[in-house]
């Protein structure tokens, strides 16, 4: 069984890179096969995700700094500023970096306002890794913004080919709608209401990562417009749209698209990947190991389950001993399959 987890410890790794090399390529980055998913990409989520496990895989880190290097206007700052205070991503550390290249090409305010909550750092450590974890040696002059922030690596060669963000695929909604609303709340809760039959402020809010307030307030302002309507469940207002319509329009007759909280599903995948390459965690016996990973996924699965992407996962407590351990890879193998399966 200990042998199975640090094989399944690589599959796994594999399975998100290639998870996020395709939603990348969907928004434009070179060298990937693309397929038809029927949900939409959220690019801050991604972003901070992609940020820690792209140290795997400098190609696919160094494609995404391209990629931001033509189409960082198109990143909602206030969001991801609101997703990294309520979730916690390992690729918060690299965020500075970007913010500061960012702020460097495009001479954006936006960008600098942002890089000043973050501490320069003292120490320094490879930023690329290995497969097996191993820091790779930095060849070359290293990159004095990546230096800053205590990463180590050579100097970023930015290249031009880049596509435009596939706005007629469904993975390209949200930018579609940050088009025609701009970049801001506005588009984050017409998408919401767009896949979800309706929804209350408050819980708009918690799924699209905003205020409370902000979205109350852009909501009482669609209603004006006829577009957004009020019905009353128990005290609760819920607002929702005559949708039919503008999912032929926008989504091409292609009515078939997933809502996912891609922040709090990003989040049960990181904690995962955490687990599953804690040195500490493979020297442990199979019954030790199986009994963390129960106790990993009592929170994981919540977050899974609740994000809109996964279905349903099996119930841990439902399995003794170390029987768990396979039910445990077959579920995620199954959850992460499902970006090959379901177009």
């Amino acid at each position: 069984m200990k042998e199975l987890l640090k094989e399944f410890r690589d599959s796994y790794l594999e399975l998100l890179l290639s998870f996020v090399w395709k939603q990348w390529f969907s928004l434009g980055v070179a060298g990937y096969s693309c397929n038809d998913d029927n949900w939409y990409i959220d690019p801050e989520a991604l972003l901070i995700f992609s940020l820690h496990i792209g140290r795997y895989e400098a190609r696919l880190f160094d494609e995404i700094l391209n990629w931001l290097s033509t189409n960082g206007h198109l990143i909602n700052i206030q969001r991801l500023k609101t997703i990294l205070k309520k979730e916690r991503f390992l690729g918060s550390r690299v965020i500075p970096v970007v913010a500061e290249i960012l702020a460097e090409k495009t001479k954006g305010k936006k960008w600098k306002y942002f890089i000043e909550s973050f501490p320069v750092q003292n120490t320094c450590e490879n930023l690329f890794l290995q497969k097996n974890g191993q820091p790779i040696e930095m060849f070359g002059e290293p990159e004095p913004i990546f230096q800053k922030y205590g990463f180590s690596r050579g100097k970023i060669q930015f290249r031009t080919h880049t596509q435009p963000v596939r706005i007629i695929k469904n993975t390209g909604l949200l930018f579609k709608l940050r088009g025609l609303f701009g970049i801001n709340a506005r588009s984050e809760i017409f998408l919401y209401l767009l896949v979800n039959e309706s929804g209350h402020p408050s819980l708009i809010a918690r799924e699209i990562y905003y205020a409370q307030k902000t979205v109350q307030d852009i909501l009482v302002e669609m209603t004006n417009s006829d577009i957004t309507h009020i019905m009353s469940v128990g005290r609760e207002k819920h607002y929702h749209l005559k949708k039919d319509e503008w999912l032929n329009i926008l989504t091409y007759g292609n009515k078939n698209i997933l809502w996912v909280n891609w922040p709090r599903f990003f989040n049960a995948l990181e904690n995962i990947w955490i687990k599953l390459d804690e040195k500490k965690f493979h020297t442990l016996d199979s019954l030790t190991q199986s009994s963390e990973l129960r106790i990993l996924m009592k929170s994981a699965k919540k977050q899974i389950e609740s994000s809109g992407f996964g279905g349903t996962l099996s119930n841990e407590s439902l399995y003794l001993g170390t029987e768990y351990i396979e039910v445990f890879i077959s579920d995620i193998k199954n959850l992460l399959r499902k970006n090959e399966k379901a177009h």
